[in-house]
């Protein structure tokens, strides 16, 4: 017998379960926790199996009267989580496709079967196991930068206050430029949920500054029971002539080496990015695009 699947607003969800089922599930991500999406996302909905055996989020906006989906900014994957044997993907596909007409779903790696179903497409993102701890992943670096690595400035200086507001505004001077889609509004969310993450301890800053106290790198990175997630990364001019972000993740790295956890890069589909990302080691788990078109039928 197949389970109920629903489609609730947040208000109708029960949190404590929706959260629990993320907590407890192999393929569960920060950013479906019910607090990230209230903070960061415009409207949503979600949809639960049973009594949320798996879950999902639907992310979305309207225009001309018509809801679409679309891609909230700071989240890479959302998709179903928890028991996804336990889901009727024929039913859970057409319900989908009726609940908005058009717009973009990205759907976590392990949604392979609903990826099939709706015809998404593959993304890039890599991951390292934490777990072997740091010489096993500094094994595992590319020629290029163990090379990159040695000749490093020895006035680098690490810093580990987890200073997010200095994070995010230097992330904003930087890069804002770069990505107009997202809006102050968004950053100001962003910064919200910050500070409720960093009371967990949750919200992780390191900073590489040279011999005058001037910042060249800094790496704002979230963690739940499963993930460091590398969420941005800043580097001034000074900084990537000096490599200093080269050397920040290795710090990173080493840091946290050893703990049972997975170390997220977040992408990247930017070539310069993902062949910066691949000198560490990391192997790719993909995630999925679903294009929602519906006078395509898609």
């Amino acid at each position: 017998m197949s389970k109920e699947i629903l489609i609730l607003p947040p208000y109708l969800i029960e949190q404590d379960k929706w959260d629990r089922c993320i907590h407890n599930s192999s393929n569960g991500l920060m950013y479906a926790q019910y607090d990230y999406l209230d903070n960061i996302c415009d409207n949503w909905h979600g949809i639960v199996v049973g009594d949320y055996e798996a879950i999902m989020t639907l992310p979305w906006r309207k225009k001309y009267g018509f809801r679409y989906y679309y891609t909230p900014p700071f989240i890479q994957q959302l998709g179903m989580m928890g028991n996804t044997e336990a889901v009727d993907y024929d039913r859970l596909t057409r319900m989908i496709r009726r609940f908005a007409w058009y717009g973009d779903l990205y759907l976590n790696f392990s949604n392979h079967r609903l990826a099939l179903a709706v015809k998404a497409t593959n993304k890039t993102n890599f991951i390292i196991n934490l777990h072997n701890g740091y010489a096993a992943i500094q094994a595992a670096y590319s020629d290029d930068l163990k090379q990159t690595l040695q000749k490093s400035h020895p006035g680098f200086l690490l810093t580990k206050q987890d200073d997010y507001l200095s994070a995010i505004e230097s992330y904003q001077e930087n890069y804002a430029s770069r990505i107009p889609h997202v809006s102050e509004d968004d950053y100001s969310r962003f910064t919200v949920l910050c500070k409720q993450l960093d009371a967990r301890n949750d919200c992780i800053v390191r900073s590489v500054y040279n011999e005058r106290g001037v910042m060249l790198s800094n790496a704002l990175l979230l963690k739940d029971n499963k993930r460091i997630y590398h969420l941005f990364n800043t580097t001034t001019a000074e900084g990537r002539l000096l490599h200093s972000n080269h050397w920040l993740l290795d710090q990173i790295l080493q840091e946290f080496g050893g703990q049972d956890l997975l170390f997220d890069f977040e992408g990247s589909e930017l070539e310069g990015v993902r062949t910066f990302y691949k000198k560490f080691g990391g192997h790719i788990q993909p995630y999925f695009h679903y294009r929602r078109n519906f006078l395509r039928g898609l």
